[in-house]
């Protein structure tokens, strides 16, 4: 097997050193061994078994290589191979393979190797849009056998990325031979359609492959594929263990009574348990959709494919592959159903949704003083159960709003969706109207007096939840620590305030679908809000089981009970070093990249943890994305990695991977805004059009090719960017 996949790639174009093989039959006639292939001196001398190298053994190590064997010194050495053949029978034994197979022996040329490694096309611990590439000085034995200190890159295939570890005195490749090993890998990859272990040697500048096989350590299984399209706007950068629990838990909470709801069995819900357990799923600490799941819950619906479509493109999803085997098998008569509710609910989505609204606004502030009003961390619990079977029971009606939205906004057709800038008095831009109150109120009166105070007091109760990484519970809030908004206040006293949006009607629309994407996108931000509300709530009853904890001695500060999972919330015991262990993993995990799409092969791994390394890109003169909110502006580039609200964005266009809804105070005295992820419907487009900001989103790598202080011109129009020269 060895000796033909040299061929292949041969054959293939890839550069393999010269060589020849030797049956063993021919060898133990006695007949002469030709080196007429090759003028070279030194040879490698290795051996090739019919069973080695295939797709389930590789037998690695269990057969005899020979290097810098001088010309005159060959015929021994292939002798000597041959007598290790039978080295394997022990292998063979503790697998349960067969006996037999053929030996040959592969002769080819040395290659006097300044640098020698392995690069495995997906990484071998089930990472699959992965390529690993470990390096050394010199020959292969001394990487393989650990005898030289190496440096392993991890490349991540969908973002450009890489990672990597380098033990003391290992050698750094530079980027253009490190860019030519992952083409390598690419196109063997290719030429074999499997995953690949390749051994590889450079002699000058020049790469040799001198052998390959398939990982064998990888199942045979449908990938799991996470995404952070969309999401990532709720859980920018590392979550803690808490909110990663909580999250998991609502959404599943929410598909479980979706599948209920349109299926109208709950038979099916069941039999989807283990999908919709994993709705979301975490990797490096970062929360991703499991989109393949997301498939599975989508093939329910009638025209699936064509849904499947809308709402990749309102998400924002880059990757549009849809494995073929995601999804339960539906009966027929269950299509049927889901078709019946499906049509209703579409249609009635207006109706459920001032329903659901009109529920929590009843139901709310109940929850809010039983919250207050617990004296354990047990009765806190409860009332979190009673909320996740109250409210959160019906908030898969927000889903049905979505469809409902994602629907007829494409059906409005691209010529109308300049329309849909025109939505007044969305519930999302309350409150920054509120905040800008208030610091009239500031400017006024002076942040000491009584009517400041009470106006803050009024905007805490009101929108002390809306705040940049609103969604994660670890966030401190303007209602966990009122101070922050006093300070957000006193940054904003020496700022212009912005002109009060126009209190003008929207014009009438005479297209249906562009009215029906309207009104869904306002029911959207008023759910957003209320769903702020919620997690703040839910925030409120972890921070009392914090408080209890800390009494208790259990914890050191309130703070440490967002490092906790779920189940550790009632434990006994004491839990001080279960944090410090988990803070020393935080630490290691926002090394990393966020990388948008992880493709494991069985089960979520997390990468390995190394110091993260970013590989520079050709810097293009334009980028390109898709254009959110018209306008076009020329102006200077603000690189936003870390939000916080004490930047000043004003007159700057900003950049940045996603927003949240607490980026609303940035984005309005920005030019304008330009982010990596992101989509039509996206908050951050959303926002911009309300606040009349030109947009571009879903601009591939714009954080890293553009840098604070570039001068670009943003034609929100056409969606492109173009960087100016000096």
């Amino acid at each position: 097997m060895k000796h033909k996949n040299l061929q292949i790639l041969s054959d293939h174009g890839v550069n393999v050193p010269a060589f020849t093989v030797l049956t063993e039959d021919a060898v133990r006639a006695g007949g002469n061994i030709d080196l007429s292939f090759s003028k070279a001196e030194r040879f490698a001398v290795r051996s090739s078994f019919s069973l080695e190298d295939g797709g389930t053994d590789s037998f690695a190590g269990q057969f005899t290589t020979l290097l810098n064997v001088e010309r005159a010194n060959v015929p021994k050495a292939v002798q000597t191979v041959l007598s290790a053949a039978h080295s394997a029978d022990a292998y063979r034994s503790a697998r349960g393979i067969a006996a037999g197979g053929e030996m040959t022996v592969i002769l080819q040329e040395m290659v006097n190797a300044r640098l020698s490694g392995v690069i495995f096309t997906a990484n071998p611990i089930g990472i699959l849009n992965q390529t690993v590439i470990t390096v050394g000085a010199g020959l292969g034995c001394g990487v393989v056998e650990d005898k030289v200190p190496t440096t392993t890159y991890f490349y991540h295939t969908d973002d450009d990325l890489y990672t990597y570890d380098r033990q003391d005195g290992a050698p750094l490749l530079p980027q253009t031979l490190l860019r030519e090993l992952l083409a390598v890998a690419k196109k063997i990859k290719a030429i074999f359609n499997y995953e690949a272990d390749v051994e590889f040697a450079v002699e000058g500048e020049q790469i040799y492959v001198l052998q390959t096989r398939p990982i064998t350590t990888l199942p045979d299984c449908p990938p799991i594929v996470l995404d952070n399209s969309n999401i990532v706007e709720s859980y920018p950068g590392v979550s803690l263990p808490l909110t990663q629990d909580f999250v998991r838990s609502v959404y599943y909470g929410i598909f479980r009574s979706l599948i209920g709801r349109i299926t109208r069995n709950p038979k099916i819900a069941d039999g989807m348990d283990g999908t919709l357990i994993h709705m979301t799923d975490v990797a490096n600490w970062r929360i991703y959709y499991r989109i393949s799941n997301w498939y599975g819950v989508l093939k329910l619906l009638p025209f699936s494919q064509k849904i499947i479509s809308i709402w990749q493109e309102m998400l924002g999803v880059s990757n549009i592959a849809v494995p073929a085997d995601c999804g339960p098998k539906v009966p027929l008569r269950v299509k049927l159903a889901v078709l019946r509710s499906f049509l209703h609910y579409l249609r009635h989505a207006p109706r459920y949704m001032d329903q659901l609204n009109a529920r929590f606004a009843a139901d709310f502030d109940s929850y809010c003083q039983q919250v207050e009003e617990c004296t354990s961390p047990a009765e806190l619990l409860a009332i979190y159960e009673q909320i996740k079977t109250g409210i959160l029971t019906d908030w898969d009606l927000t889903l049905v709003n979505d469809m409902y939205t994602f629907i007829h906004t494409a059906m409005a057709g691209k010529k109308n969706r300049a329309l849909l800038a025109d939505v007044k008095n969305l519930e999302s831009m309350k409150p920054i109207a509120a905040l800008n109150e208030l610091v009239a109120v500031a400017k006024t009166c002076g942040m000491n007096s009584t009517q400041y105070y009470s106006a803050a007091e009024d905007y805490i109760r009101l929108y002390g939840d809306r705040c940049l990484c609103e969604l994660k519970l670890e966030t401190e809030t303007y209602r966990t620590d009122p101070h922050r908004l006093h300070e957000a206040v006193a940054a904003r006293l020496e700022q212009p305030l912005p002109s009060p949006s126009s209190s003008a009607g929207e014009a009438k629309d005479r297209n249906s679908h562009v009215r029906k994407a309207k009104l869904g996108i306002r029911n959207r931000e008023i759910s957003r809000l209320n769903r702020s509300r919620l997690f703040g709530l839910s925030r409120r009853i972890f921070r009392r089981i914090g408080e209890f904890l800390v009494a208790n001695g259990q914890l050191d500060e309130l703070r440490d009970v967002f490092y906790l999972h779920m189940d550790e919330l009632l434990s006994a015991d004491d839990l001080r070093a279960t944090i410090t262990a988990r803070k020393e993993q935080e630490i290691l995990y926002r090394q990393l990249p966020e990388f948008s799409r992880l493709v494991f092969a069985d089960r979520v791994v997390d990468h390995p943890v190394f110091s993260a390394f970013e590989v520079p890109l050709n810097r293009p003169d334009q980028l390109h994305g898709i254009a959110s909110s018209a306008g076009k502006v020329v102006g200077e580039v603000l690189v936003i990695h870390a939000a916080h609200e004490q930047i000043d964005t004003t007159g700057k266009i900003l950049v940045t991977r996603s927003t949240d809804p607490g980026w609303v105070f940035l984005i309005q005295n920005a030019a304008g805004i330009i982010a990596e992820k992101g989509s039509l419907l996206s908050h951050t487009a959303i926002i911009a059009r309300e606040l009349h900001k030109p947009a571009v989103v879903n601009v591939q790598d714009c954080t890293r090719i553009l840098q604070t202080g570039d001068r670009v011109e943003l034609n929100a129009y056409d969606g492109t960017v173009t960087i100016l020269k000096e």
